[in-house]
């Protein structure tokens, strides 16, 4: 996609956003951009504002966005110039800086607490310099980013690094053309090449290359503690493969045998230590040997404690040789970067196949989301009042499918396509895992940020399909359908009741608590009957009687978020903790006549999802049946010649296994079929390569 093109896409995502949050489009256009950055591992949890203003000195003073949530101790600070042109301008080198220096002034008068004179204490800003004024000693670095629509000056792509009462200061520019060169990426991130030789000296980390094939390489090496600390130091979370990262909830905090170890007995921490799995997408060898001297894309898949933690040991120590004799084992695999989307999450999962960390945490290619996506290519959704057509609801399994998809048809395909599947009809894997525990009464977890989020809504569907995956059928595609218009729909009226214009903060928060409220009305007063979530999916809207309870419910969460009592100052992070959710799940709202006389028996509820169920298993057979015959007779061949001399399966799995090598007339039952599949996939595990189930 050209750069043009890009931008008027971005723009137009922007203008969609503005229209439906109500939100100015500077705003809109930092909500955006601070997504892609967060799928990219530059943000955690971001949180956007609006702040701009005078301070000391007659200072200019401003603030857009901010993350508080990083593993590495470092605070984000963001800023925003937006021009929102039709043509994409030059910001200018002293615009830019002008920019930088107004939100390193509000981070300097925050710190030294002068911010604070005469402000609204129940402002974002103010709250966001509180947080930086009472943390101040505890920030690893300041990282401060510059995002706009515009194009740098070419007399402006980097600035040297500053410091801010002695802690480290980092500027980022991101422009249109870095965003777009980020969204050209294979992997979704930007590349981070790491000059060793800066630590190492021009000998480079010693390491043993143990296996190459085409598709990877492997090193082993002994990493120095104080090259692991140091690197974690300057890059910080941008070295942690992403479900590491969002595992990494303990900031600040070091595991306490590694302290032990590092200060007793430093010169075993190797022995006692599991040390690292690490990938990269490239590496770069001293010449005649396998010593490393530069590495691309670094992302560690396990270890992210043990790399943490001695960062941290470094920087509590005052001796700051405390590290000099720990070394940590790094396992290091190379994978060619057209590979790596596919192969880094299966190496983390193996990685971490020992720890807490389950294989429903490295989730984007797992069957769940491939049959949500299914789902939303077949399943049409009623047309709307006024409407001629059905359309459906896509389900963006992977980042950039939708644009994707569409720029790859020509005019008149692309006009079908966008009609088929509006806009506004797109939904990710992060907006489904909200707006599903948003009703699953996890107003907090969703809180706590995209990432957090669906790291625990991964785990508790694994868990669910572990139990049943027959569960997940069309029944529930439309059911989390409706969850999403209840969602979105709460959202649009929130933004245009007067009490939200008054302060126009904590949207997100807002809607996330009042749909879990609604749900723990309905489970309270209900006397057992349900929302009818089918009602929602055929009229693709929401009831004013619904609506009206929904506004009556949001203004009440509005002011227990804010309510001057609360023992958290900053809103934001007041609404993450379970004891907020706590507040408002007891708070008494008694539920109108006419809107429970709305809901419905849960047994005519319980025979819709139990034949959805049925349907499911049939279509789950059916499709195993389909697979078989995708795999050419030669193929089965393949595999009875090798599970004979490998000695995988049964005489009856070989009896079923000649119906496809044509040994025996007819074809496998829907039971047979997946006996078949499942005896490929032991074939697999002892080496069979010649295909999959």
């Amino acid at each position: 996609m050209e750069i043009t093109d890009y931008r008027s896409n971005l723009l137009s995502t922007v203008g969609s956003i503005a229209d439906a949050e109500g939100e100015f489009l500077a705003t809109a256009f930092t909500q955006r951009c601070t997504e892609i950055l967060t799928e990219a591992g530059e943000f955690d949890d971001v949180v956007t504002l609006d702040f701009e203003g005078v301070g000391a000195r007659r200072r200019k003073l401003k603030v857009n966005g901010y993350d508080l949530e990083n593993a590495d101790n470092s605070v984000a600070l963001i800023v925003t110039s937006f021009s929102g042109t039709s043509e994409t301008g030059v910001l200018s080198s002293t615009d830019a800086k002008s920019t930088l220096k107004a939100v390193q002034n509000f981070l300097s008068e925050a710190r030294d607490g002068s911010f604070f004179e005469g402000r609204e204490e129940s402002s974002a800003a103010f709250q966001l310099a509180y947080d930086l004024h009472h943390r101040a000693a505890n920030v690893s670095r300041y990282r401060i980013y510059l995002l706009t629509d515009d194009r740098l000056s070419s007399r402006l792509r980097e600035l040297p690094p500053e410091s801010e009462s002695g802690i480290p200061v980092d500027l980022h520019l991101w422009d249109i053309e870095r965003f777009h060169q980020l969204q050209e990426s294979q992997s979704g991130r930007e590349p981070l090449l790491i000059d060793l030789r800066a630590w190492t000296g021009d000998g480079g980390l010693p390491a043993l290359e143990v296996e190459a094939t085409n598709e990877v390489k492997t090193y082993l090496a002994s990493v120095p503690g104080n090259l692991l600390a140091s690197l974690y130091g300057r890059y910080g979370s941008r070295l942690l493969e992403s479900n590491v990262r969002s595992y990494l909830t303990n900031r600040g905090k070091v595991n306490k045998g590694i302290r032990e170890t590092v200060f007793a007995t430093p010169e075993r921490f190797m022995a006692f230590n599991n040390g690292i799995t690490a990938t990269a997408t490239s590496v770069q060898t001293k010449d005649g040997s396998s010593s490393l001297i530069a590495i691309e894309d670094l992302q560690i898949v396990n270890g992210g404690q043990t790399t943490a933690s001695l960062f941290f040991v470094d920087k509590e120590s005052k001796d700051k040789s405390s590290l000099d004799r720990v070394h940590v084992p790094m396992k290091l695999v190379v994978v060619a970067p057209e590979l790596a989307s596919d192969l880094v999450p299966s190496i983390s999962r193996f990685a971490n196949s020992q720890n807490a960390v389950s294989a429903a945490d490295f989730f984007s290619n797992s069957p769940f989301h491939v049959r949500i996506e299914e789902f939303s290519r077949r399943v049409l959704a009623p047309a709307v009042a006024g409407a001629t057509y059905d359309t459906k609801w896509y389900y963006e399994r992977t980042r950039g499918q939708y644009e994707n998809e569409r720029n790859k048809l020509p005019a008149a395909s692309a006009a079908r396509f966008d009609n088929q599947y509006p806009k506004h009809q797109k939904f990710d894997k992060p907006a489904l895992a909200k707006y599903v525990m948003s009703w699953e009464q996890r107003p907090h977890t969703v809180s706590g940020g995209a990432q957090k989020n669906f790291i625990a809504f991964a785990d508790m569907v694994a868990k669910r399909w572990e139990k049943d995956e027959s569960a997940f059928n069309e029944t529930y595609f439309k059911e989390a359908v409706a969850k999403a218009i209840l969602f979105n729909s709460i959202r649009a009226h929130v933004v245009k009741t007067s009490w939200y214009q008054e302060e126009r903060a904590y949207l997100a928060n807002i809607v996330a608590y009042t749909v879990a409220k609604l749900a723990h009305l309905v489970e309270t007063q209900g006397r057992g009957r349900l929302l009818n979530l089918d009602q929602i999916w055929r009229r693709q809207a929401v009831s004013e009687s619904l609506l009206d309870v929904a506004l009556d419910v949001a203004s009440a969460v509005q002011k227990i978020l804010t309510n001057e009592q609360r023992p958290v100052r900053n809103v934001t992070e007041w609404a993450k903790k379970v004891e907020c959710w706590n507040i408002v799940a007891a708070y008494q709202i008694a539920l109108p006549l006419e809107f429970l006389a709305s809901l419905v028996d849960p047994s005519a509820v319980a025979e819709t999802r139990r034949n959805a169920r049925q349907t499911q298993k049939i279509d789950n057979g059916i499709n195993q049946q389909m697979r078989l015959l995708e795999v050419p007779a030669a193929h089965w061949i393949e595999l009875r010649d090798f599970a004979l001399s490998n000695r995988v399966g049964s005489p009856t799995d070989i009896g079923i296994l000649d119906l496809m090598t044509g040994r025996r007339p007819g074809l496998p039952s829907e039971r047979q079929a997946a006996r078949l599949l499942a005896l490929v996939g032991a074939a697999n595990a002892k080496g069979f390569k010649t295909f999959s189930p």
